[in-house]
């Protein structure tokens, strides 16, 4: 077979001798170049520089391997190479990668609300790359990501960190990089062992193949768990072998948590299954070198072996038996996941590849580490959480850079939860206000699942706990507060709110006070006030008490009622004064007035006075089995004016 001429250019440009071509091609990663040249293919003779070829630094490879089997590259190094002084031999050697390299720039962080796969490559390529980098995404996945950040990863990390946890295909085909299994429209390559193909090596082995992973959704409180199935489709008869012979091996499931933070059973199985099929891909593949120069990335073979027949079946078949016949013996179709061209003098070729079962569903996982999220500070952007959950959103200090934020994120605390008598919010509540500094962690140092741990003051926002930090307190957003003040002798708790009105214990004096601007109410089924001394009530203006029924006022030695002006004392029914002694004392008048009024006694009643005046308005009467003799020196002033109707009687069954 006659080899088509190798061609390579840069910038357009091609360059007509070189002495090697290495390319080496890998699924997941980059594609790495060595070209050779005689040095004076760009360099003056004689000349001991680079000072040409340094032109070519950052510029554009051209490879041309055959018939649409090119490839596009970015040169990132060039050397000289001298071995004899003369400057015979030479070489410049030029060296570089895939136009992928153009993802490598840095390290960046970057999150993504909202958003598919294939939008967020898509973006990552314009700005990293331009128009420079040809692409096809096409993920399987193509659900909306609620949330994804990009920490700490160059660009093409985190595309095969996605590549990884979304199980998608991954990689560059030699002019364009491709993310997700893109349906194949040529031909398989056929390849003939003994012919084309110079060596094959048929690969099996064992690998772990059983997973099962559990994850949790916060927002409706539910853990998921998932276990792969003992069946993965798109396998050989071979890799059905293989795939025994691994579980036999490994008995043991895997159990981990999810890398994806799944709302549902059924994702976390799928997600699962796609590593399971993407494990099994590298368990069954070949090794091979050809002079096929049409082979690349992603190419589909159809290998067959050439089998000596004999004389007696190629006659059978018809074919002339006088010379050597063969038989061809398909081996299988593969697709091609890595392969090394060898280049010598523009036409001598050589491959080596390795390839994989065409039908595998998955190809074998990206190595690459998963980010390890550490403690940020964010700022808190957002509270009014929409499900009322008293969750919060914060923009991080370089997400603030980029006005970008987090989803709703639950918020730490010493105690939370519910009980048979709660059902939402037992333990403590409180939710960072607008603007707060606040602490995230991440569960298991995932950066696509923050939480906030707690909060934190700033230079503008501190004031301390004050002199040997004897103050400890809670303030509110409008002021109300609770200080605890531990200073010596002088310790006191303060409960108050933005207006004033407090509740002050003070242990220095051993005091309470509750002070209110305007009402104080008690209310209970029973209120008792008990003190080991004095009750003292007092009151500007007034004190009303009132009961709807009893009211008692106990006094064990006495009890006064005192009034610099007035006393009264009503009652619209009954009114009992009971004592052992009754003393009623005015300096001035006693005034006892009633419609009826009964004044008894049951051994003496003692009316007495420097006067004694007794008055009825229609009649007196005076009744009495024994009345004594009035005393010579008293006087009865029976006034006219008084006694109107009727003459006073004195009557009595005694005589006067």
């Amino acid at each position: 077979m006659q080899q088509e001429k190798i061609t390579f250019g840069i910038e357009g440009q091609e360059v007509l001798h070189f002495d090697s071509i290495k390319l080496k091609q890998n699924i997941n990663d980059h594609h790495e170049f060595t070209i050779k040249v005689p040095h004076t293919v760009i360099e003056k003779r004689l000349a001991y520089t680079i000072e040409n070829a340094q032109q070519w630094l950052g510029k554009t490879v051209h490879i041309i391997l055959g018939n649409k089997n090119n490839f596009l590259g970015i040169i990132t190094k060039i050397r000289l190479a001298q071995k004899n002084h003369d400057q015979v031999g030479n070489k410049i050697i030029i060296s570089g990668f895939s136009k992928t390299i153009l993802l490598e720039s840095s390290k960046k962080m970057h999150s993504w609300e909202d958003t598919t796969l294939q939008e967020m490559i898509q973006e990552i390529i314009k700005t990293a790359a331009g128009d420079q980098l040809q692409n096809q995404i096409l993920p399987e996945y193509t659900s909306k990501i609620s949330y994804q950040t990009q920490y700490l990863e160059t660009d093409f990390q985190y595309i095969k960190r996605l590549a990884r946890q979304y199980n998608e295909w991954l990689y560059y085909d030699g002019e364009k990089l491709v993310f997700g299994k893109l349906a194949s429209h040529e031909q398989p390559v056929s390849l003939t062992f003994g012919i084309d193909l110079l060596t094959l090596d048929i690969n099996i082995k064992v690998v772990p193949v059983q997973f099962s992973a559990y994850t949790y959704n916060d927002d409706i409180n539910k853990l998921y768990q998932a276990k792969t199935s003992n069946e993965v489709k798109g396998l050989s008869a071979l890799g059905n072998q293989v795939l025994e012979a691994s579980q036999n091996l490994y008995a043991t499931a895997s159990f981990e948590y999810g890398n994806l933070a799944t709302g549902y059973d059924m994702y976390l199985e799928q997600n699962l299954k796609k590593r399971q099929e993407s494990a099994m891909a590298d368990a069954n593949f070949i090794t091979a070198t050809s002079r096929n120069n049409k082979l690349k990335i992603g190419s589909i073979i159809s290998i067959d072996a050439r089998e000596e027949i004999s004389v007696n079946e190629a006659h059978l078949s018809g074919r002339d038996a006088t010379k050597t016949q063969f038989k061809n013996q398909q081996i299988g179709h593969y697709i091609i996941t890595q392969i090394t061209h060898l280049v010598c003098d523009s036409s001598v070729y050589k491959n080596s590849f390795k390839a994989l079962p065409a039908s595998i569903k998955k190809l074998p996982e990206p190595v690459v580490s998963l980010p390890k999220a550490r403690i940020q500070q964010a700022k808190v952007v957002d509270n009014k959480d929409p499900q009322g959950k008293g969750r919060i959103r914060v923009s991080m200090l370089w997400q603030q850079v980029k006005q970008q934020k987090t989803p709703w994120l639950r918020v730490m605390t010493p105690d939370a939860g519910s009980s048979e008598s709660v059902g939402t919010n037992r333990g403590m509540v409180f939710i960072p206000e607008i603007g707060d500094d606040v602490v995230l962690g991440f569960r298991y140092s995932d950066p696509n699942r923050p939480f906030v741990m707690g909060s934190l003051f700033n230079g503008e926002t501190a004031a301390g706990g004050k002199i040997n930090n004897n103050i400890k307190s809670i303030y509110t957003k409008s002021g109300h507060r609770i200080v605890f003040d531990d200073t010596d002798e002088n310790e006191k708790i303060t409960i108050q709110d933005n207006k004033g009105n407090q509740f002050h214990i003070d242990s220095a004096t051993d005091t309470i006070d509750v002070e209110a601007l305007s009402i104080i109410n008690l209310k209970a089924k029973n209120i008792n006030l008990t003190a080991s001394e004095n009750i003292t009530m007092s009151a500007e203006k007034s004190i009303n008490i009132n009961a709807k029924e009893n009211m008692l006022l106990f006094g064990t030695k006495q009890v006064v009622v005192h009034s610099d002006k007035y006393v009264d004392i009503e009652s619209f029914e009954d009114l009992q004064l009971t004592a052992k002694e009754t003393n009623l004392k005015a300096t001035d008048l006693l005034d006892l007035t009633a419609k009826k009024m009964n004044i008894g006694a049951q051994t003496d009643l003692l009316l007495s006075g420097d006067e004694v005046v007794l008055n009825g308005v229609e009649k007196l009467e005076i009744k009495s089995p024994d009345i004594n003799e009035v005393s010579s020196t008293a006087t009865f002033p029976f006034k006219e004016r008084v006694v109107k109707r009727e003459i006073i009687d004195f009557i009595s069954n005694e005589k006067i």
